[in-house]
């Protein structure tokens, strides 16, 4: 084995010699070798430096010089030259590495990043006042935050049994479901039947401050409280009060001790029933003076009384096109008689000073004027003349709706 291996080092050397004997050498370099040899390598690294270039030449040079020298054995110097990369660092090593070469330039100029076309920067959302309502009287509320109204009904829960473990007034915890057989028609024979004379007025603003403004400034014949109209829920006591439902019952409930005569075993209410609740203690502000209180803890029992009529309309009748009048005139008798009762229960009670409103109106969607028109024919009505001293009815300036210019422009100044 050993003189086979040695006949095939000393043929391959042999080969070597006599392929590099018959190679032209010529005195300088020779030029298209060079150019070819740039060529190919410019090939594989087109930005290769000058650098780079001469060190792939010399050692190329190198490696011919010892081809042609018989100092050491060709086959070894070639075996030498493969083996030992460190020699040619040119072609062994990546070019990001090698010293004068670099595939990225050296220095860029910054160029802005282009932004995508649909891509638009966001714009910062403006946070909406947190405020109980706007002000001004009779104007349309703005809806508070939940946390500060669950705060107003917590607070009013807690001074309502404070108020109510406190009073000595009666009837602060319990009314009593009228209808046409508890409230029959108003005789004017009665010893009771005062003979006045009344001039409605339509005010723009709040039920309960109306029917406080009512109370203070006082009277020579009505002893009683002011009798306020409540637009009740049918089904359900005080409405959507324990959710910040901010419509007219709800407002009641916030500032009054009235969800406590509202009493479950009433609803749900019939067409022609109403519930009447004799000292409801008025305790808080409206909404247009952030609901506070009118005095202090140890006094809330003290503040003035109302008593409250709770009357249900029906919920979204049907309207005609124009929405301005009932679908079915039934509707419209039928409010006509939910009015009658309201005010013959107020009249047997012997309240002579009334807050009435826009019964229906708004969230229940009864057309404004159809029931305007009803209140003016019910009050015209020979059995309601001189049965009252003062009726105001309290309508809100709402901005999307013109209740208020309608019931004013129907019914105030009216005699009767």
């Amino acid at each position: 084995m050993q003189l086979l291996y040695c006949f095939f080092r000393i043929s391959i050397v042999f080969n070597t010699e006599k392929a590099t004997s018959k190679r032209k050498k010529p005195a300088q370099s020779d030029t298209s070798g060079s150019t070819q040899f740039t060529e190919s390598t410019g090939s594989q690294y087109a930005n290769q430096s000058p650098a780079s270039s001469r060190n792939s030449q010399s050692n190329s040079d190198t490696i011919v010089q010892k081809f042609s020298s018989g100092s050491s054995s060709s086959s070894d110097i070639i075996m030498s030259s493969l083996d030992n990369k460190s020699e040619s660092p040119d072609l062994c090593t990546s070019p990001g590495t090698v010293a004068g070469f670099s595939l990225v330039p050296e220095s860029q100029p910054d160029v802005p990043k282009k932004k995508h076309p649909a891509k638009k920067p966001a714009l910062a959302k403006k946070k909406r006042p947190s405020i109980p309502g706007k002000k001004g009287k009779g104007k349309g509320v703005s809806k508070p935050g939940y946390t500060s109204m669950q705060q107003v009904i917590t607070t009013t829960k807690q001074a309502t049994m404070e108020i109510l473990s406190r009073t000595e007034l009666e009837g602060t915890r319990s009314g009593y479901m009228a209808s046409k057989w508890t409230s029959p028609v108003l005789d004017l024979n009665s010893v009771e039947y005062p003979n006045a004379d009344t001039v409605v007025k339509v005010v723009a603003g709040d039920t309960y401050d109306y029917a406080l403004e009512m109370q203070n400034a006082g009277s020579t014949t009505d002893h009683m409280p002011v009798c306020v109209l409540n637009f009740a829920n049918a089904y359900t006591p005080g409405g959507g009060w324990l959710n910040g439902a901010l419509a007219q019952e709800e407002q009641l409930c916030y500032r009054s001790t009235l969800i406590d005569t509202l009493q479950r075993r009433f609803y749900a209410m019939t067409d022609l029933e109403c519930l009447y609740s004799p000292n409801v203690i008025v305790f808080r502000n409206s909404i247009d003076n952030n609901y506070s209180f009118m005095s202090g803890d140890k006094e809330l029992h003290l503040n003035p009384t109302v008593s409250v009529i709770s009357m249900a309309a029906r919920r979204k009748p049907d309207l005609t096109a124009d929405q301005s009048t009932y679908m079915d005139v039934k509707h419209r008798y039928l409010m006509i008689a939910k009015m009658q009762l309201i005010l013959r229960t107020a009249a047997n009670n012997n309240h002579r000073r009334l807050v009435l409103g826009a019964l229906g109106c708004g969230a229940f969607g009864h057309p404004t004027q159809e029931v305007a028109d009803c209140w003016h024919k019910v009050l015209m009505k020979k059995e309601f003349r001189g049965w009252f001293e003062q009726i105001h009815f309290a309508v809100r300036d709402s901005p999307k709706e013109n209740n208020f210019e309608i019931f004013k422009k129907t019914l105030d100044g009216l005699k009767i």
